[in-house]
């Protein structure tokens, strides 16, 4: 039994994808660098969405938390929207490749539900439902060991789907100095959100934290 973190692929996205896939299969000539963009930005909007900005949906919009949330969202999209243009935009239709490839590993079938995902280490993600447990037990001593284990997860969200993506694209010096200096920037500001967030919660907001973040983990067998 394997454990998943997985978001549900949206139909566009699905859809897009599988024309990218196509074409560079049957070896189009056309340049598919605006087609591979679009796809890339609208795959880190649904990551944003549901792993930022979802949490933030749970908390009056004028509280500390939901502003933080809200400001790391954009932190990280604005840095993953600019990279993508800036490594991408110039690059033959072989180069990309393996970026496609990487997207392609990122995604699980169950049931014919595509989703975007990656794995969860069984030590990680049994201690995440120990905290699920005791938070809807009420015990507020488990929110510690909730923002560690998520400050754990984000950095391996972050490889997953930032550094695992970028290592096996052929990039000049400066471009890989710059593709590594925007995975420092929203490691960075996901460590400190993460930080300044769960502190902030009370009990009832930290039941409804995990109630919405439960359902993605997911056991495959």
């Amino acid at each position: 039994m394997a454990t998943y973190y997985a978001i549900p692929c949206p139909e566009g996205l699905r859809k897009n994808f599988a024309v990218l896939i196509q074409n560079f299969e049957s070896g189009v000539s056309s340049p598919q660098n605006q087609l591979l963009i679009a796809v890339a930005n609208e795959y880190t909007d649904k990551i944003i969405e549901v792993m930022i900005l979802g949490n933030s949906q749970l908390l009056d919009e004028d509280t500390f938390a939901a502003k933080v949330l809200n400001n790391v969202a954009s932190v990280v999209k604005a840095t993953a929207h600019t990279l993508i243009k800036q490594v991408l935009h110039k690059m033959k239709n072989q180069e990309m490749a393996p970026l496609t490839a990487q997207i392609r590993a990122r995604k699980l079938v169950i049931d014919e539900q595509e989703f975007i995902s990656f794995p969860v280490a069984p030590e990680l993600a049994q201690r995440y439902r120990q905290c699920f447990v005791a938070i809807r037990n009420g015990d507020m001593t488990a929110r510690t060991p909730l923002m560690e284990a998520m400050l754990e997860f984000s950095l391996v969200a972050n490889h997953y789907f930032y550094t695992e993506s970028i290592r096996p694209l052929k990039l000049g010096l400066i471009t890989r100095k710059i593709a590594d200096l925007g995975g420092v920037t929203i490691n960075k500001a996901s460590q400190a959100a993460i930080r300044k967030l769960i502190p902030q919660l009370n009990i009832e907001e930290l039941q409804g934290f995990i109630d919405y973040l439960e359902p993605f983990f997911v056991d495959v067998p």
